[in-house]
């Protein structure tokens, strides 16, 4: 009887794995494209054919783009995290960075093929037709599409030379940041730049674009380092693991959010062939889910102790999985959505708020009218995600984290959630008094439940230190904290005057009509209330470490006199003659005859910041008490061990002189 020994086969080179990934992604290219009728979408009935060389050659060249833009950001990624030598980069980071440069020369080919056969595309000519005349200076100056090609290529062009050119760390990521501003100009002209609800559709395909560079990049990149014999392999794979599990989280969620914005229902994904494709997304997205299962509960250990093969084999594969999918997304994007990208351009009002206009105001439809704002939306699931992990994080290891602090921050979450993606603010875009109900919620009772969840002293639990001469997440989030613009901020009288003066400055000024006007205006102007409530909140209640908090008495006095000045604030609202944005509500009350008048809705605005702020003080109030007796108890406990240990000293010296006393009257002759 002979054994025979089992020998798994060698895993696949670089040019092996490379050749597959491109292979597969314009397979899988070509096979959507006849799917979906992409490779015809160019053609407009009534206008000229721009033949068969843009049809075909345009969707292949942006799948080219897109992956070499990807690997470009992740060669530059792996340059950062590798640790440096003598205060420059490593022997191991200036290689990624000289492939880096290579594959900058392929975007930079690529996004100009892109460019130049997206003139022929749109204007419907052959592309020698199209470069003549004026039409591709107005093209490249004047139209979206062309102006954010040629921005691209003039980034990946920079890239080349600064790859090469670039010596330290800060270059490094430097560079990285650039790689990762190129992804700009491709979020702002896809389906997600037109119709409703566009510009949290453009928000929800930046995120998306954005992880699945960093996703995609990243593993390219570590694949090219395996197959290097990079050194630090396993470290770099256990750096990127969890930031590869947070970017699988952000492709799904604002594919999703994205997903919603061009369907109307879910029986499109059957009845489609945008769904059908679609639907191929989630299915290579649930594969490479699988794939980052298997390296965390399999191939990371075998990295450990030594043994790459498996880990190689297992990343090639991904590899070309990923290829694939960057393929299928081209594809879609070339689809026509099921939603068709004018649906909300008839009319000005629905242009003015970007999404339907809303149906007469009621208490029910304050929660059912939602509204997917994907910058909130994947902010709080990221928010949860990441709190609970390091909750999970410290109970795995036996560490205790008291649940009162997990209830606060998903309340607060949850809070900032209601608000932002409900009826409340769909009506807020249409109603100054549903608008401040959404405001005072962001300022007074988000702020304090966050801050009580402690996330910072979290984080600094969770976090792993780094090693020794490094900067990880942990030493950075230290260094904020000591930092001195942090002190300055949580100043007593710098946070007392952010919180106070932001809602007189906002609405007794133009800003207010401007954030309203404006999607990103309007974010700022959520993120404002939502940051100042949060600093003043830390300063009074926060459980986080701060250089420095006043005294409680003191802050009992600030937070009184925050409820008066926000008091003052609504009645000077309720008694205003001057109309808040009066031109913004006037205009929208044009199609939406249920509107109150403006004016009557500005004094029930007035009354509800006059009266909102009362029971959130008090509960502040309440909970600075709270807090005032809990340190007292405690300074009154150090106190007792010192008396109690002085105490202690006394009576053992007191016996000491007695034993001795006596033993000197025995003594005594």
């Amino acid at each position: 009887m002979t054994l025979t020994t089992r020998t798994s086969a060698p895993p696949p080179t670089t040019r092996q794995w490379g050749v597959a990934a491109v292979v597969a992604a314009l397979l899988t290219l070509v096979i959507a494209l006849l799917i979906g009728g992409g490779a015809t979408a160019g053609v407009i009935p009534g206008l000229e054919d721009p033949g068969q060389v843009t049809q075909w050659g345009l969707p292949i060249a942006k799948t080219v783009m897109h992956g070499a833009l990807a690997v470009t950001i992740g060669l530059f990624g792996l340059a950062v995290v590798l640790p440096p030598e003598r205060g420059q980069l490593g022997r191991d980071a200036l290689r990624s960075l000289r492939a880096a440069s290579w594959s900058a020369l392929v975007l930079a080919v690529a996004a100009a093929t892109v460019h130049l056969l997206t003139l022929s595309d749109l204007i419907g000519r052959p592309l020698l037709e199209a470069l003549g005349g004026e039409g591709f200076r107005s093209y490249t100056s004047s139209v979206a599409q062309g102006q954010a090609y040629a921005a691209i290529v003039v980034l990946a062009v920079t890239m080349i030379p600064a790859a090469r050119l670039t010596l330290g760390h800060g270059g490094s990521i430097a560079l990285f940041c650039l790689g990762l501003a190129t992804l700009v100009p491709l979020g702002l002209i896809g389906h997600s730049s037109s119709g409703d609800y566009h510009h949290s559709a453009t928000a929800s395909i930046l995120i998306h674009l954005v992880a699945i560079a960093i996703w995609v990049g990243g593993l390219a990149a570590l694949v090219w380092y395996a197959a290097q014999r990079g050194r630090e392999l396993p470290r770099v794979v256990r750096a990127y693991s969890p930031v590869a599990l947070g970017c699988f989280v952000l492709v799904a969620a604002s594919g999703v959010l994205n997903a919603w914005v061009r369907m109307s229902s879910l029986t499109e994904l059957i009845t489609t062939s945008y769904g059908w494709l679609l639907l191929g997304k989630i299915a290579a997205l649930t594969v490479l889910g699988y794939f980052g299962h298997t390296h965390r509960s399999r191939t990371i250990q075998e990295l450990d102790a030594g043994q790459r093969t498996q880990f190689r084999r297992v990343a090639a594969n991904e590899v070309v999985v990923m290829a694939a999918t960057v393929g299928l997304a081209v594809a879609l994007a070339r689809t026509e959505p099921p939603v068709p990208e004018d649906a909300g351009a008839v009319s000005p009002v629905r242009e003015l708020i970007g999404f339907p206009i809303p149906p007469e105001f009621t208490g029910v439809r304050l929660l059912t009218e939602t509204y997917p704002d994907a910058f909130f939306a994947i902010g709080c699931l990221s928010a949860v995600l990441l709190y609970l992990g390091g909750v999970y994080r410290l109970r795995k290891r036996g560490d205790h984290w008291p649940v009162g602090r997990t209830i606060a921050w998903l309340s607060g979450v949850g809070t900032v959630a209601l608000v932002q993606l409900s009826g409340m603010m769909t009506y807020s875009m249409t109603l100054l008094s549903v608008h401040m109900i959404q405001h005072m919620t962001l300022m007074m009772i988000c702020p304090v439940l966050l801050v009580l969840g402690g996330p910072i002293t979290l984080a600094l639990r969770a976090i792993k230190p780094a090693r020794r001469g490094e900067t990880g997440p942990r030493e950075l989030i230290n260094a904020a904290v000591r930092s001195r613009a942090c002190r300055v901020v949580t100043h007593p009288v710098v946070a007392f005057s952010l919180f106070v003066s932001g809602s007189f400055a906002v609405y007794f000024t133009d800003l207010f009509e401007t954030a309203m006007r404006n999607h990103t205006g309007h974010i700022l102007m959520s993120l404002h209330f939502l940051i100042t409530g949060y600093i003043f909140f830390e300063m009074l209640i926060g459980v986080d470490p701060l250089p420095k908090r006043p005294p409680f008495p003191a802050r009992v006095v600030l937070q009184l006199l925050a409820m008066a000045l926000h008091a003052f604030f609504g009645l000077a609202l309720m008694e205003s003659s001057r109309l808040i944005a009066g031109s913004y509500y006037r205009e929208i009350a044009t199609e939406m005859t249920w509107l109150p008048p403006p004016l009557d809705d500005q004094i029930l605005a007035g009354q509800i910041a006059w009266s909102f702020g009362e029971l959130p003080a008090l509960l502040v109030i309440g909970i600075i008490f709270v807090q005032w007796f809990r340190s007292d108890e405690r300074a009154a406990r150090r106190f007792d061990r010192r008396e109690g240990s002085v105490e202690a000293e006394r009576t053992a010296y007191n016996a000491y002189l007695a034993k001795l006393n006596e033993r000197a009257r025995h003594t005594d002759p």
